[in-house]
Formats: structure tokens, C-alpha cells, sequence
């Protein structure tokens, strides 16, 4: 690691090692939330909560917005919302710190309201791979947006399981 100029300060483990103790609770692990024990994913959503009489501009939608990491891509169908959103911005032409009109700053709030209903999703960070694994891509397009998710699919016992390995959308780019 220090040939390649990694400064490694921390270890975490939910195993116990040779060179480790097992550790318990949640940890931050660039920028998703690991809970140690129970080995799920979750992501981080503590946006600001607006106060009657924030001015919502394109700046603080923006900001927003890049505040969401997500990796794996398990809000990916959560984040396509406020992507239109920053694309009708840009089409506009509203300046960054002028306040929006009541439509967007309505769609931007519903937006928001919702986000904090995500706060305790969890996702396995287990992938079972065995003989009978799957890879399932599944893609889709629309005139103003297009994603994929991959998932794996394996045989457990007597069930199925199916874990997310990645998701990824893109609003469609603007027609100049």
C-alpha cells in the first residue's frame, strides 16, 4: 500500500482475523453506512431540512443533489427526479442564486419529502456466487432517460436470492 502512496489509517472487520478483532455497529465506509453486524449497506441521507422561507435556487438544488453518493445504485430510481429537474434549470437559463417559481421549488420539496422515506433502506452486501449464479442486466430507454441494473441470481438451499450488484441512470442529453 505505501508504494502506491495509500496512507491506510483504519481497519475495520466484521470477522475476526489474525490481525483484527471483530468489530459491531455501523461504520463509514466511503460514504455508505456498514452495519457490521447484520453486513448491509445503506446509504447516507441527511440532507438539510429547508425552513419556511429558504429560497430554493438552482445552487442549492445542485448542491443537493451532489450530496446524494450512491455508489452501488441502490436509490437509483430516486435520483432521476431531481436530474430532469437541473436539466429544466439549465434550459431556463435561471441564474444561480435567482429563486425558482413555485413548480419547481413544489417538485424539488415533494422530491426531498420523500428522500427521507429511504433513510433506513438496506442492502445485503453478501453475494452468494456459486454453480448455479446468474447474471441478470436488465436496461431500459425512454425519451428522457435511460438506466441498467445488474443483479445476481443464485440457489441457496431451497430459495432463490437476488442481489443487487450495480444500477446506473442518465437523463437523455439535451438536443442542441
Amino acid at each position: 500500500m505505501s508504494k502506491g502512496c495509500f496512507n491506510l489509517r483504519g481497519w475495520e472487520s466484521n470477522v475476526e482475523c489474525k490481525h483484527t478483532s471483530r468489530n459491531s455497529g455501523d461504520t463509514s465506509v466511503l460514504g455508505i453506512i456498514w452495519n457490521l453486524d447484520k453486513d448491509t449497506l445503506k446509504c447516507k441521507i441527511d440532507f438539510e431540512i429547508l425552513s419556511y422561507g429558504t429560497k430554493i435556487n438552482k445552487r442549492l438544488i445542485l448542491s443537493t443533489v451532489q450530496n446524494l453518493y450512491d455508489p452501488i445504485g441502490v436509490l437509483t430510481p430516486t435520483s432521476l427526479l431531481p436530474k430532469h429537474i437541473i436539466q429544466d434549470l439549465w434550459k431556463s437559463h435561471f441564474s444561480w442564486d435567482e429563486e425558482l417559481p413555485p413548480s419547481v421549488v413544489n417538485r424539488f420539496s415533494k422530491w426531498l419529502n420523500e428522500m427521507y422515506l429511504l433513510k433506513d433502506v438496506t442492502l445485503s452486501r453478501f453475494m452468494n456466487f456459486n454453480e448455479t449464479s446468474e447474471l441478470h442486466v436488465f436496461v431500459d430507454a425512454c425519451k428522457g432517460a435511460y438506466a441498467a441494473c445488474v443483479f445476481i441470481r443464485s440457489e441457496v438451499g431451497n430459495e432463490s436470492k437476488v442481489t443487487l450488484i450495480r444500477a446506473k441512470n442518465r437523463v437523455a442529453p439535451l438536443k442542441l
